[in-house]
């Protein structure tokens, strides 16, 4: 700004000057300090624009002479980066995978065990308690069995009346056989004197009323032979309804007898003690539920097994039944361990498991066990037995077909593999690999074909000081 007042400082004065070294007229002349006034206005309109101008020039031409004589820097180059990877050399050899599922224990039988007969509960054992266990054949409860033995008592009696009422028509019956033998000799012997009389009197040796006299006695003994075998025969029925009447008697003994038993409840089998709703002093009818008992001996786990693998064990000579598996159970930091076996294979399928559903039975009993139904497990089987295949570590694979082998310039390729089998710590290649190779199972966002690695473990080489390495966790 001082620069341009400095230029127009000059045009000014002049002017100035100017205007007064002239002549001042009067009327009608030219008044020569106006203009000089205009003109210095003039020139202060115009100097306004021109300063952001002039700020912008200088300033454009300082920022050129910056940049034309600032030092240059020579930039270090920066080192390839080597990436430390763990890797397993792959072989061909014969592998049995095995099959993992998860399931549910259950009980492979269990009960609502009920009172059989009515009564005032009189005894409670302690081990009916939820959670308890119970053995074959151990007393659980005792119903009052007062009434029940009087009426064991009291059908015994009528039963051993009954046979010895049976006893009398028995005998009663052999006495009318003896009546009827003997009517029936008599017969015979009148028919065989009528006989005889017959005879003489077509000769004339005797008169008609002694043929009339034997025909009569013949009459008569024929209706003491019928009348015998009459009473034999009545008598014989009453035997059979007393037969029956014994029969029915001793059944009831036997119903009274069974009842009697059934005031003890004892345990059917091995089991696992729940809802338990039984006290002393407690009235309970056959309706009435006791306990629930889970059996000990028979426990199973139910698990799906995928559609392939049920093809291939189907296939493979020794079939799913009798397969044999363990169970495993995670106890935290603990696993136990039971043998098992494929006991049956579900009624029908169901598409949207997508599997087929098994039962894998624990041998053995579980009495003494911690294992209860409902526990969490892992079911293993083992799998066919695969030939000439690669296994590898789950991190070794990529996606779901792809795995990274080391070159011999330590760089990355990546192949395509055949996945003929997994398991839940192993993989298995059919395709796709050679004996040899070196395949990466460390796990990192950056990898890809290419890339410069070196193993963990082994010495980084470097060429110049041009390589730097860095070590990954595996599996990231």
């Amino acid at each position: 700004m001082d620069s341009l007042d400095a230029t127009f400082r000059p045009v000014v004065a002049s002017a100035a000057s100017e205007t007064v070294a002239a002549p001042s007229v009067g009327r009608g002349r030219i008044n020569l300090s106006g203009i000089g006034r205009a003109s210095w206005r003039m020139a202060k309109r115009w100097r306004r624009p021109l300063i952001p101008i002039a700020i912008l020039l200088g300033s454009a031409v300082a920022y050129w002479t910056l940049t034309v004589t600032k030092p240059e820097v020579q930039r270090e180059a920066k080192p390839e980066q080597v990436w430390a990877v763990d890797t397993v050399v792959a072989y061909r050899t014969d592998h049995q995978p095995t099959i993992q599922l998860l399931g549910t224990v259950a009980a492979g039988r269990w009960v609502d065990l009920r009172a059989l007969v009515a009564g005032t509960v009189e005894e409670v054992s302690p081990v009916l308690n939820d959670g308890g266990v119970v053995r074959e054949g151990e007393l659980l409860m005792t119903i009052e069995p007062l009434d029940y033995e009087l009426t064991v008592v009291e059908t015994r009696a009528q039963l051993d009346e009954a046979k010895a009422r049976l006893d009398e028509f028995r005998a009663n019956v052999e006495a009318e056989e003896a009546k009827v033998a003997l009517a029936r000799q008599q017969l015979e012997l009148r028919r065989r004197e009528l006989a005889r009389n017959q005879e003489l009197f077509k000769k004339g040796a005797i008169a008609a009323p002694r043929l009339e006299q034997t025909q009569l006695t013949v009459a008569q003994e024929e209706q003491t032979f019928t009348a015998a075998e009459n009473n034999w025969r009545a008598m014989e029925a009453r035997v059979r309804q007393q037969e029956a009447v014994v029969e029915r008697l001793g059944a009831a003994l036997r119903k009274a007898e069974t009842d009697l038993q059934r005031t003890r409840l004892v345990a059917p089998f091995d089991a696992f003690v729940g809802n338990v709703n039984a006290e002393r002093g407690m009235r309970i009818g056959p309706s009435d539920r006791v306990a629930t008992l889970s059996g000990a001996t028979a426990l199973e786990a139910q698990v799906t097994l995928p559609t392939d693998a049920y093809g291939r064990l189907a296939s493979d000579g020794q079939g799913i039944l009798g397969r044999p598996a363990e169970v495993v159970w995670n106890l935290g930091g603990t696993q136990l361990s039971y043998p098992a076996h494929v006991e049956r294979v579900i009624d029908r399928i169901d598409t949207a498991a997508g599997g087929v559903g098994i039962y894998v039975r624990l041998d053995g009993n579980f009495v003494d066990a911690p294992l209860r139904p409902g526990a969490f497990v892992q079911v293993k089987m083992p799998d066919r037995t695969y030939q000439s295949v690669v296994q590898l570590p789950p991190t070794a694979l990529h996606g779901e077909d792809r795995v990274y082998v080391i070159n011999a310039e330590n760089r990355l390729d990546i192949r395509t593999v055949q996945v003929v089998s997994r398991d839940g710590g192993a993989v298995y290649i059919g395709a796709g690999l050679e004996d040899g190779d070196k395949v990466v199972t460390t796990r990192f966002q950056e990898i890809g074909p290419g890339l410069k690695v070196s193993i963990r473990g082994e010495a980084t080489s470097t060429e110049g000081g041009g390589s730097t390495s860095q070590s990954m966790e595996g599996g990231k």
